[in-house]
């Protein structure tokens, strides 16, 4: 067993004695760590169930800032220092029980960017301490967990706010757990329109979800009801993967907390869009959001009131909005005249 790469690539590794501790193979860990191989560098990492400690080694070689080792049992801890002993970096060594550290980092507000969690694989240990790590949110935002196990058995994610990447490696298989990247396209859409729909397709192109939320504006006269306007967005998000359209009466900031959104998305087609935008965008901010804005270079004359203003003329085929259906049918003739 050796380091597969950086500063110690090369290094043998000893690992414990006893059929108890099954130690990661070089084999596997040059298949994790060619896919880890950008989270690892500056990292903060928890081995929680170290053996031999050669995980988290890997990282230290690779450039992770630093590294908690932690195993149950002495003779464990005694290879890890003895495997330390040569090496550089900044690590802690910690003799415990795994519950005792994962509650140790709530009581602590310590998150990680990089939790490997590979216990024996008879136990149900990588289970309890996978659900503790998601429920008590102790990854940072782009935080990972590795959490390996015998692929004569599955785990299934429950968790909404992540998403799971399953790597089998023969008689292993090892789950990455991440978490969900959310956005929230929040706007009357008085017709959803191209412009919209390019905002929504840039956006998809950057997060796992995109959460498009009709709301309403209590200081507008809408000519749409709620219910088609929602219709409208649900007729485009239907045929976009990880885009969904819901409907909402509360403010922006408010959905955003309620579906887990990491961030809101605007767009702009020109500096009067851009003065509004960054009002709105310090208001998110205080409140808890960031907000990423899309130029909209190819829809500045594009607008939900260009499409009113063409719709109240009676034509319901050549609008400048995204065509669908409900928008071309009759249904609005007479309520646009």
């Amino acid at each position: 067993m050796r380091v597969v790469a950086g500063k110690y690539k090369g290094k043998n590794l000893i690992a414990p004695k006893g059929e108890a501790v099954r130690p990661t193979t070089t084999r596997i860990k040059e298949t994790l760590f060619n896919i880890l191989q950008l989270d690892v560098p500056s990292a903060r990492v928890l081995d929680l169930f170290a053996g031999s400690g050669a995980l988290g080694i890997e990282c230290l070689s690779r450039g992770a800032e630093h590294v908690t080792f932690v195993d149950k049992s002495k003779d464990s801890i005694s290879v890890i220092n003895y495997n330390l002993s040569t090496l550089g970096g900044d690590f802690d060594v910690i003799n415990s029980d795994f519950m005792a550290v994962l509650n140790g980092a709530v009581y602590s507000s310590r998150k990680y960017d990089l939790i490997f969690l590979d216990p024996p694989y008879a136990s149900n240990m990588g289970e309890l301490a996978l659900d503790f790590i998601l429920k008590n949110d102790l990854l940072t935002e782009y935080g990972k967990v590795v959490f390996e196990h015998g692929s004569e058995k599955t785990y299934t994610l429950t968790d909404s706010r992540y998403k799971q990447r399953t790597k089998k490696m023969g008689t292993i298989t090892a789950e990455f757990i991440s978490r969900k990247r959310v956005a929230l396209m929040a706007g009357s859409f008085d017709p959803f329109t191209k412009g919209h729909e390019a905002v929504l397709d840039e956006a998809l192109t950057r997060f796992d979800e995109v959460v498009v939320a009709c709301l309403i504006n209590p200081d507008k006269k809408y000519t749409f009801t709620d219910e088609q306007r929602l219709a409208l967005v649900k007729s485009v998000c239907e045929y976009k993967k990880g885009a969904r359209a819901i409907f909402s009466t509360k403010y922006a900031v408010e959905v955003a907390s309620e579906v887990g959104a990491n961030m809101l998305v605007r767009g702009v087609r020109n500096d009067n869009d851009s003065a509004y935008e960054n009002d709105m965008a310090e208001y998110n901010k205080a409140h808890g959001f960031e907000t990423l804005f899309v130029a909209l270079d190819d829809y500045q004359d594009i607008s939900s009131t260009a499409v009113r203003e063409k719709l109240a003329q009676g034509d319901f085929r050549d609008v400048p909005a995204v065509t669908v259906p409900l928008l071309q049918s009759e249904e609005f003739a007479a309520r646009l005249k």
